[in-house]
């Protein structure tokens, strides 16, 4: 017999002056899981040790999350390849990710299996070559001089760029300009002895371990965080832009930007003059044309975003005896905490949380380590709070784009 259908209306906070109130339909408890999965785009590995989710329940918008999950086949063994790409501003550049990155990196790896100690130079050297990449496919467009792009008159610019008449080879080069993607990577070798964490942007990685079944969950962060609002990151840019104060104002890249390292986002890498003539003539393209032009004047000095990406290396060795697990996410997963004002607990602590909550189960059964975690997420035992998160019917996105990868070592 179908559940009885109950309607509620909530108000939110952080949305504009318009707070509501707005109707969503609140679940049965064991509906619930059914209901998580149902918003989920999901996939596990070969060896059923690694899977990824993300979610984004909003019905009209485009999940701009991408994510893989690959084994890389090489002379001494298969590879464990993760990636969570955060794609913002829109998805091309996240797409062209998932499409370019692993074949470089296979590249790149093929000549270090005989000497690991090559392996996070070809990691940070691939992430530098699919950025110049996407650089080198649009300047091939525009290859003209900054004096000669200055002149070009905007009808000029306009049937260059937007071609999609003729394909739209040039108008994707340039979306993979206009937008930006973050980058969390971790590659295992095939002895499970030796772990590589590479990231660019604001995503988390997480190992989690303990000792034995009757030992706690330690969990540590083994990813940097590339954002405005790290003083680590706000102090380099100022650095390397000095007399110019504007820089990094509102904890963002030129009052603009939440992050310091991205893939893409070109308009804070090239001569401002890209931005002004061709950038913003590209057709459809910024989502807000206006945040573009306000950021423009105080493009001095580019580049301001970068494309270095921090690398750690983990010896595994240590963990043999151990029970091990990673957790990657996209900032989504963080936000739906740090978004809640009555919600005060250190990044630390949470982490710890969730490797409590996926720990004990995640061995024996990963989809339900997922559940339990996005559950928690969503709102834990308030069954109100995740019904709401769940279907609410607002006019914009009520939640960041979320995308987890548990992976069992």
């Amino acid at each position: 017999m179908p559940s009885l259908q109950v309607f509620r209306r909530a108000y939110m906070q952080g949305y504009g002056s318009d707070r509501g109130p707005w109707r969503y339909r609140l679940f049965p408890e064991h509906e619930l899981r059914a209901q998580i999965l149902k918003r989920c785009a999901t996939n596990i590995s070969s060896d059923g040790r690694s899977l990824g989710a993300s979610l984004q329940p909003h019905v009209s918008s485009v999940n701009e999350d991408r994510y893989l999950i690959m084994d890389l086949s090489l002379p001494n063994g298969v590879w464990s390849l993760n990636c969570v790409f955060d794609g913002h501003g829109g998805h091309e550049t996240a797409d062209y990710l998932v499409s370019e990155l692993p074949s470089l990196l296979m590249a790149g790896l093929l000549p270090t299996v005989t000497n690991l100690e090559g392996v996070s130079d070809v990691l940070t050297r691939a992430i530098f070559d699919v950025d110049e990449a996407i650089t080198r496919d649009f300047l091939e467009i525009f290859p003209e001089e900054v004096d000669e792009i200055a002149t070009m008159s905007d009808i000029t610019v306009k049937a260059r760029v937007n071609d999609q008449s003729s394909g739209g080879l040039n108008h994707q080069k340039a979306l993979r300009c206009l937008r930006g993607s973050t980058i969390l990577l971790t590659l295992v070798d095939p002895t499970k002895k030796h772990l590589w964490v590479l990231n660019l942007g604001d995503g988390l990685v997480v190992l989690g371990s303990r000792r034995d079944a009757s030992s706690q969950w330690n969990a540590s962060i083994l990813s940097d965080n590339h954002n405005g609002n790290n003083p680590a990151e706000a102090d380099r840019i100022k650095q390397q832009h000095p007399g110019e104060p504007e820089c990094i104002f509102d904890d963002r890249v030129l009052g603009n930007l939440a992050v310091t390292r991205a893939v893409g986002d070109h308009s804070f890498k090239l001569p401002r003059i890209y931005a002004e003539k061709i950038f913003l003539n590209v057709e459809p393209g910024f989502r807000v044309p206006a945040a573009i032009e306000s950021f423009i004047p105080r493009n001095l000095s580019p580049p301001y975003v970068s494309n270095l990406a921090s690398v750690r290396y983990v010896d595994l060795h240590e963990q043999s005896s151990c029970d091990c697990l990673i957790l990657m996410c996209s900032d989504g997963l963080v936000d739906l905490y740090m978004d809640d004002p009555d919600h005060v607990e250190s990044l630390t602590s949470l982490v710890q949380k969730w490797v409590g909550i996926v720990g004990d189960v995640v061995k024996d059964d990963i989809q339900e380590a997922m559940l339990r975690l996005l559950r928690h997420a969503l709102g834990a035992e308030d069954i109100d709070s995740v019904s709401c998160m769940l279907n609410v019917d607002m006019p914009v996105p009520y939640m960041d784009d979320t995308t987890v990868i548990l992976q069992v070592l």
